[in-house]
């Protein structure tokens, strides 16, 4: 199964859909990315892991529930806001379909360990993809990696701890994960050892880098990103060895960032959709979603149509919860396989572009 996040996304030229130089490199602005989608994500991230540690998960337990599903959501709304089944019948329909039986069959055949693992490995693929596709959205922005020896150091620095957190969480708790057994890709404390110190190195010397370029050569959210990505990797799998209510926080640090970057693609979809329709200048559009107004109207009606799927997905969840029907529960697992497969098609180029 490709699991691609948003990790091929090729944006449309940013500064069509933006009125000012600004905000042709960020998804919203300089402030708003840190905060939501970026490192201030992490702050919350680490105030998260505090709670944790002196009162409890019940809270961080609920707030996933919600996020998951409207996380979940949010992947059927760029689908149906692109149409994208109309030209991807085998990507958005067949698959996703497969994919749904072959977790019945899976589950009714007593595989639970399986499934345990696959959902295991593919989210650790998944949210590692993600951060590689919003930092790649960040390094777009400025024309693409400056060589590369850059764009090595990038990809390293974004693997490597998304490795090195599957070996530590796999060695540190080979029986469970989320409290239920799966098969753990174990390979020794000195591996894990050498891997780990590998990532820190590599991060080190992505940081070191990307802060030598002079000129503002290298977009400060691509480094936010970085850095944010590690410390999830690192709070999220290797505390969730010995508390798996830490694994909710990376659950819910990895939905806010999708959210916010997928309700952002949404916003400049609507706003060149509405340029080709009604032919008039880009700037004209964009001044529906000015950023003068915090909320304007606009933004209203735009925030209420993007929820619409998040919240169906949301009470659907809370129904199969409540009636506690046995049959619906693969369910659950196949819609999660579904988001990942999907998430990894409608942000590739030619998703966009269809």
């Amino acid at each position: 199964m490709k699991i691609a996040a948003v990790a091929d996304f090729q944006p449309k030229p940013i500064a069509a859909a933006s009125s000012t130089p600004e905000q042709s490199f960020w998804l919203f602005s300089r402030r708003a990315d840190f905060w939501f989608g970026c490192s201030g994500a992490s702050l919350g991230l680490l105030a998260a892991v505090l709670l944790i540690f002196f009162h409890g998960d019940r809270e961080i337990d609920a707030l996933d529930f919600v996020l998951s599903e409207f996380h979940l959501g949010a992947t059927y709304d760029a689908i149906i806001r692109r149409r994208l089944w109309r030209h991807r019948h085998n990507d958005m329909l067949l698959i996703p379909l497969a994919i749904l039986v072959l977790t019945y069959a899976l589950s009714m055949s007593g595989q639970a360990i399986l499934l345990t693992s696959i959902t295991m490995y593919a989210a650790v693929w998944h949210r590692g993809r993600q951060s590689l596709g919003v930092a790649r959205f960040y390094q777009r922005a400025m024309g693409g990696p400056l060589s590369p020896a850059h764009d090595r150091l990038f990809r390293g620095a974004v693997y490597l701890p998304m490795l090195a957190a599957t070996l530590a969480y796999s060695h540190l708790a080979p029986a469970e994960y989320d409290e239920k057994p799966y098969l753990a890709l174990n390979l020794g404390s000195e591996i894990t050892s050498i891997v780990g110190l590998a990532a820190v190195l590599w991060v080190i010397a992505y940081i070191a880098f990307t802060l030598r370029q002079s000129n503002g050569q290298v977009h400060p959210g691509e480094q936010w990103i970085v850095l944010a990505h590690a410390v999830a990797f690192g709070s999220g799998y290797v505390l969730g060895a010995s508390n798996a209510s830490f694994l909710l926080v990376l659950a819910v640090h990895h939905e806010v960032q999708y959210l916010y970057f997928t309700y952002a693609m949404a916003r400049r979809t609507t706003a060149l959709q509405t340029v080709s329709k009604r032919d008039r200048a880009i700037k004209d559009v964009h001044s529906q979603f000015s950023r003068d107004d915090p909320l304007p109207l606009t933004e209203a009606k735009f925030a209420a149509s993007f929820l619409l799927w998040p919240v169906i997905g949301f009470v659907g969840a809370m129904i199969g919860a409540w009636a506690e029907i046995g049959w619906l529960e693969p369910l659950g697992a196949s819609g999660l396989y579904c988001h990942y497969w999907l998430d990894g098609r409608i942000w590739t180029r030619r998703s966009i572009h269809d």
